[in-house]
């Protein structure tokens, strides 16, 4: 039996349509993950929450910065 490209493409093309903008419809990801388990992130807030996510306590390699400026990045461990 002979498959129909119109019939494919009825089925194929919607569904790739979906997939690609479930794709570009994500949140750009908050965290960056710099190695040896130091991520870095834009603000306290979310560098907390990403933490959260895990019930690990946070702990900031520079905390006199995170405290300084809480809306600025801040460099962190999960531990």
């Amino acid at each position: 039996m002979r498959r129909s490209p119109a019939l494919f493409a009825f089925f194929a093309l919607p569904l790739a349509a979906l997939v690609l903008a479930g794709c570009a419809a994500r949140p750009a990801p908050r965290v960056t993950w710099l190695g040896d388990g130091v991520f870095k992130s834009p603000s306290v807030k979310d560098a907390d929450a990403y933490c959260r996510n895990f019930g690990a306590p946070l702990r900031y390699l520079d905390p006199k910065a995170a405290a300084r400026a809480p809306e600025s990045e801040v460099t962190y461990r999960c531990d």
